[in-house]
């Protein structure tokens, strides 16, 4: 795909531009609201130069998630390996994780997926592709290079990338996804996360 190889290589101008009015247009009038024209009119574009970027709203909603998963991710892996012992480029990742997951863009956009993808499966395939499996394809490898490490034994990285996910947003994320955010959010990230790890150990503690 035309617009795959753009968001591997980095955006160029225009298209970022459409990414961004894509974005705030799904996130003020929902995926089936939103048009392709006043995404166009938003970015400042043509139609034409839309659909020479992206073939279908599909294509171009996932581009909006795949931007969003960037702010969230660390912005240099290497540098966080480099600088911190293996717990804690685990507990960095994973802290910065959740605080991205739990924005309200991103919660939106979760929200959104979530009730267009059994009308519009493409919809649902487009979140997962451009969502969790962009960032467990992201995250795995650091797991593949801590355990090469001794820091842990795993021997299917992307697996247990998915099985910390899985400790790292439950309860909390359902909570906040259906409006019952707790008072203090930075706390409950803390112990979410530390809870997390410390349950992440245990299931790869290296022998």
């Amino acid at each position: 795909m035309q617009e795959a190889a753009l968001l591997e290589d980095g955006l160029d101008e225009k298209t970022q531009a459409i990414v961004d009015a894509a974005r705030k247009t799904f996130l003020s009038r929902g995926f089936d609201a939103a048009s392709m024209d006043q995404i166009a009119l938003t970015a400042g574009v043509s139609k034409r130069t839309v659909y020479n970027r992206f073939r279908s709203k599909e294509e171009l909603f996932g581009a909006a998630i795949t931007e969003t998963c960037k702010n969230i991710l660390p912005v240099s892996f290497d540098d966080i390996e480099a600088s911190l012992p293996p717990d804690e480029v685990v507990r960095a990742i994973a802290t910065q994780f959740l605080q991205g997951i739990l924005q309200p863009e991103a919660l939106s956009l979760r929200r959104i997926a979530a009730f267009e993808a059994e009308r519009t499966p493409a919809i649902g395939q487009a979140y997962l592709e451009h969502g969790p499996y962009w960032m467990a394809k992201m995250c795995s490898p650091v797991l593949k290079r801590l355990a090469a490490r001794g820091a842990y034994k795993i021997d299917n990285p992307e697996q247990a990338i998915w099985q910390l996910g899985a400790l790292l947003t439950e309860p909390l994320h359902t909570c906040v996804l259906m409006g019952d955010a707790p008072a203090d959010m930075p706390a409950a990230i803390d112990d979410q996360v530390e809870r997390a790890i410390s349950a992440f150990k245990k299931i790869y503690a290296p022998e």
